[in-house]
C-alpha cells in the first residue's frame, strides 16, 4: 500500500503552482508541468491502471505517481503529489 507523505502545506495555503491529472486528456499538460521543475524526468502512463508515473530523475528526486484526480503541486521548491481531497484552497480574500 502506498503511503502518502504529507507535504509541508499549511491549512488554507495555496501551492505556488499545480496541475491536476484527470486522465488521458490532461496527460500532456501534467507532463509539461512536471518537466518545468524536473527537466530530466521520464514519464510513463498506464492506461489500464489510470496512473501517470515520473521517475526520480537521477538527481535524488522521489518518484511521483499520480492517480486520477490527484494534483501535482510545486510548493517550497519541491514537487508533491496530493490527492484531490487533501487540497484546501485559500480563503476568499475579496470580502464577498
Amino acid at each position: 500500500m502506498d503511503r502518502f507523505e504529507m507535504p509541508r502545506v499549511q491549512p488554507k495555503e495555496r501551492p505556488q503552482e499545480s496541475a491536476q491529472f484527470t486522465g488521458p486528456e490532461s496527460r500532456d499538460d501534467v507532463i509539461l508541468f512536471v518537466r518545468k521543475y524536473r527537466p530530466r524526468t521520464n514519464s510513463t502512463f498506464d492506461d489500464v491502471m489510470g496512473t501517470l508515473v515520473f521517475d526520480g530523475d537521477g538527481d535524488g528526486g522521489r518518484e511521483l505517481k499520480l492517480k486520477l484526480n490527484d494534483l501535482v503541486v510545486y510548493q517550497h521548491g519541491e514537487l508533491h503529489v496530493m490527492p484531490a481531497r487533501m487540497f484546501m484552497p485559500a480563503a476568499d480574500d475579496n470580502g464577498d
